[in-house]
Formats: C-alpha cells, structure tokens, sequence
C-alpha cells in the first residue's frame, strides 16, 4: 500500500472509534444518571459502592472525552494535509507508528526528545 491509502485507512479508523466511544459515552451518561436517580440506601456499604461507580463512570467518561479530542485534533490535520508529519523535524511519522499512535504528532526520536525535555529539562537528556 502506498501513503495515501493507509492514511485513509487511519482516518476510517478515527472516524470509526470516534463514533464507537460516542455511543459508549452515551450509555455511560444514561448509568450515571440511573444512578444518581436511584434511592441511596442508608447502609454506608452501600453508598460507597455507589459513590465508586459514580467516581468510575465519571473518569470513564472523561478519558473518553479526551479521547474524541484527540480523534478530532487528527481529523482536523488530516483536513489540513499535516497529518502524519512531526511538527518538530517535519519528516513523515512512520506509518506504522501513526497505525499503533493515530494521535502521534511527533516520530518516535522527536517524541522521546520531548518527553525528556518536559520531564526533567536537559538533566534528564541521556549524554553519551
């Protein structure tokens, strides 16, 4: 397959979960309005568990909107003609790092560079 294919390949896979985390995120919402529906008992057992699935779905739900913002911010590059290439070196991010990492903005050796940077400034970069 040649580049152009397998990014449309990517995007059909973004568009994909995209919509898959949707519809999940909607059932989470309707559990979580179920629960806070409910009649708390007034057993203390009772009200932590409910109070662990209320803090559960909710992070669920956030991580899951973090996600469609990431989908998106790609989408958005794909629409730009930028996706798949690392914004600091401006060479093509491997195809098979964009397949495992569709959200990668950066190739693997740039990435590492920054996550050292943000990390521990330039006492955390390796010397040689």
């Amino acid at each position: 397959m040649n580049r152009t294919t397998d990014l449309l390949k990517i995007r059909e896979l973004l568009q994909r979960r995209r919509r898959d985390i949707l519809l999940a995120s909607q059932g989470a919402q309707r559990e979580l309005t179920s629960l806070k529906d409910q009649e708390r008992d007034p057993e203390y057992e009772e009200n932590a568990q409910a109070e662990l699935a209320d803090y559960t779905l909710s992070s669920l739900m956030e991580a899951q909107r973090r996600e469609v913002m990431l989908i998106d911010a790609a989408l958005r590059r794909m629409d730009t003609g930028v996706f798949g290439t690392c914004v600091d070196c401006g060479y093509d991010i491997p195809t098979e790092r964009l397949e495992a990492l569709p959200f990668a903005i950066r190739c693997e050796e740039d990435a590492t560079r920054h996550e050292l940077e943000v990390r521990g400034g330039h006492q955390a970069t390796p010397t040689i």
